[in-house]
């Protein structure tokens, strides 16, 4: 199989064969696999239906995103509902009940009545339950492939609460990436409320919120996870959006609080960053101009699977160390674009910035990366200083110490794949490894192939961070 890779100006070609390979020597653990993902104690039957859908289409299943507790052992991971026939948004296993190489089976989390849908959520609202909204039916969507709301400023007036015995139910409908806290055991996220099968079929069931569940440390033996939080973005800003929360990354203000803390969340459809005040419970937004998508770098070229314009902008948020002000550097990424961004959390913690003209060179560009290297997710160890990212059109796991200037020289390839693989999520845990995921996530958001159940379609591996910047220039 031979990939074209066109970005802009940038053209790379590779000719795929064999197995993946490690760059530099190192040894990079496979720790899972899948090709089909397989549950635990599923409560309903596989072949039944969810109004118009079946319940567990196998093929629509694919591992988008994870993240691990180490405390607990717990692996936390995000099925996307991008495909009808996902039981559950979140799923959760064990890391101590399986080998290496091995493809676990996922069991609902916190459990699998709180990641349901309902036969409801995909029917037409009546005139009741419309209220005051108008509903819309674009083009030939009829009923049965998707509903659409079109009022901006009453967007969601006629959802309609799930309850049991009088009492609501707030559900996870739609997470696309988890963060886990180590520091506090807990694992934050961002439910976007909304499905959308197959970019043609959309259901808004709920308000997007910010949940934040407990990973106490014998969560693996009781599989019992407190909600310790779940609050609804305010009208004003769920107005701006529906969809496209997904990443979440946390700023700690305090070493002796697990309260004083700001959650930096990005929009990656809309463009825009919420910045949540944990201690207060508020939120504001930024908007900028390097949060956009560069056009000329957002057209994604994968021969044999699909051609996609990824017109994607602010992804992935990740921080520097701290000032003596207690303030740091985030770094910021978006998908179509090749550079980095900055800007002090300072301006970002500061509610009055998001309303006036706050100093927009504040917001600025730090270099690039280089030709076809879009990052992805990003990740920064603090015990070395280094950054990772994960790329798409590269097929690499990039390095740079972020006490040098960033430019193409100062890159290093930490790992990189022989076959077409798609790297998505990476993230460091308190043990000192580096984890990082390929997933098919990409072809399932972009495209109506079906994934082959025969064939791997996410790996999961992780290698020690020492060892994965060693003869690289990011070493020192």
């Amino acid at each position: 199989m031979k990939i074209t890779l066109g970005i802009g100006l940038c053209v790379l070609a590779l000719q795929v064969t064999g197995q993946f390979y490690y760059k530099n020597g190192h040894h990079v653990d496979e720790v899972y696999k899948w090709t089909k993902v397989e549950y635990e104690y599923l409560p309903k039957l596989e072949n039944s239906y969810i109004g118009p859908y079946r319940y567990y289409i196998p093929e629509n299943n694919n591992i988008a995103s994870l993240g691990y507790h180490p405390a607990s052992g717990l692996m936390i991971v995000s099925i996307f509902r991008m495909r009808p026939g996902v039981p559950t948004n979140l799923g959760a296993f064990c890391v101590g009940d399986y080998e290496l190489g091995s493809s676990p089976r996922i069991w609902g989390f916190p459990n699998y009545e709180i990641n349901d849908l309902q036969p409801s959520d995909f029917s037409i609202p009546t005139e009741e339950e419309r209220g005051v909204g108008v509903w819309n039916k674009p083009g030939d969507r009829s009923p049965s492939v998707g509903y659409y709301y079109n009022n901006p400023y009453n967007r969601f007036s006629s959802i309609r609460p799930l309850s049991i015995y009088g009492r609501p139910l707030e559900r996870i409908v739609s997470t696309f990436h988890i963060t886990v806290d180590e520091r506090c055991n807990r694992v934050f996220f961002m439910d976007n409320g909304q499905v959308q099968y197959y970019k043609n079929a959309t259901y808004s069931i709920q308000k997007p919120a910010l949940w934040v569940i407990d990973l106490p440390a014998n969560g693996c033996q009781t599989r019992n996870f407190p909600i310790l939080r779940r609050t609804v973005l305010p009208d004003h800003i769920a107005a701006r959006a529906s969809n496209g929360f997904v990443q979440v990354t946390l700023d700690y203000q305090s070493d002796n609080s697990c309260e004083d803390l700001f959650v930096y969340i990005t929009n990656t459809f809309y463009n825009f960053m919420v910045v949540y005040d944990y201690k207060n419970d508020d939120f504001w937004t930024f908007d900028h101009q390097t949060f956009q998508p560069v056009i000329s770098e957002s057209y994604f070229v994968f021969d044999n699977y699909f051609n996609y314009n990824a017109n994607l902008g602010l992804f992935s948020v990740a921080l520097g160390f701290p000032d003596t002000n207690g303030d740091r550097t985030a770094f910021y990424t978006k998908i179509a674009g090749t550079a980095q961004y900055s800007v002090s959390t300072r301006v970002l913690k500061n509610k009055a910035n998001s309303y006036i003209s706050f100093n927009s060179d504040d917001f600025s560009i730090m270099g690039y990366l280089g030709c076809n290297h879009q990052p992805v997710k990003t990740a920064i160890d603090y015990s070395y200083g280094v950054m990772f990212y994960t790329q798409l059109q590269s097929n690499q796991i990039l390095c740079w110490n972020i006490n040098k200037p960033l430019n193409p020289d100062n890159i290093g390839v930490v790992h990189e794949f022989e076959k077409f693989t798609l790297p998505i999520q990476i993230f460091v845990d308190s043990a000192g490894y580096l984890w990082f995921q390929s997933s098919y996530t990409p072809i399932i958001y972009a495209s109506d192939i079906p994934l082959d159940p025969y064939q791997v379609s996410t790996r999961v591996f992780r290698i020690r961070v020492d060892e994965a910047i060693r003869g690289t220039v990011c070493e020192n």
